[in-house]
């Protein structure tokens, strides 16, 4: 039978079926504050669900803190996560996920909502975060520098390698692409980054406008020895988001 993968962010439920090497995508609109939200969420999840085998559920949310796994301790989730993130909102709850590669841990928040959806309804052990997907394959390949962009609707990840370690893996939000190179350029000083680089764009969001975001890039001269490899939606939600699942 084939896969089923859910990700959830806060406004949008996306549904991936996973055929051999085929990933069809639909997306849901989630609108939980309204009446009867769950039911028009579970409905679709339902159907899907009678023709495919629950592989994982993934959540994306730009709330998140790393920890050295050497120095992790399960009884300081919450003190880890203030360190970053302050104070735990309502309706929101901690989770975590060890990322092997980079000897690390993410702590993340996701709502009390989802976790019981997952629990109860789903039966699922554990919600990952995308981006634990993400930072797992960066470590294995072992690279040596590198920046990685990953693109939601409303936020950018910065991922940035050097000699082989990560240096940074900050959540922003944007609203037009200068704001994702003003940032790229404030971390490349400060960071020391090579002026030969490899960038790497994953569009998460399915509306990233790269070519502007190109156009752009040529405009800064601390860029013009960036080699650039944009990867679209479809191809991000078959290397990182379906990718772990091939083999369940």
């Amino acid at each position: 039978m084939s896969r089923l993968v859910l990700h959830f962010t806060e406004s949008t439920l996306l549904l991936l079926e996973v055929a051999e090497h085929l990933v069809l995508s639909t997306s849901i609109p989630l609108e939980t504050n309204k009446p009867f939200a769950r039911e028009r969420m579970a409905g679709p999840i339902k159907e899907a669900l009678a023709k495919h085998t629950l592989a994982q559920t993934l959540w994306f949310g730009p709330n998140y803190t790393l920890f050295p796994r050497a120095l992790f301790d399960v009884n300081n989730l919450e003190a880890y996560y203030e360190l970053n993130q302050g104070a735990l909102p309502e309706q929101q709850q901690l989770s975590y996920q060890i990322i092997d590669s980079l000897d690390l841990v993410l702590i993340f928040s996701l709502p009390v909502w989802l976790n019981d959806f997952a629990k109860y309804e789903l039966h699922t052990p554990q919600i990952q975060h995308t981006l634990a997907l993400h930072l797992e394959q960066l470590g294995a390949q072992n690279l040596n520098d590198r920046v990685v962009i990953h693109m939601e609707a409303n936020h950018f990840v910065l991922l940035a390698i050097k000699n082989r370690k990560l240096r940074c893996c900050t959540a922003n939000e944007y609203q037009q692409p200068a704001d994702i190179l003003y940032f790229l350029l404030a971390h490349q000083q400060k960071l020391n980054l090579p002026k030969r680089l490899e960038l790497d764009i994953y569009d998460a969001s399915q509306a990233f406008d790269y070519t502007s975001f190109e156009a752009l890039m040529k405009h800064f001269k601390d860029f013009e020895h960036f080699t650039c490899t944009f990867n679209d939606t479809p191809t991000y939600q078959k290397q990182i988001l379906c990718a772990s699942s091939e083999d369940l």
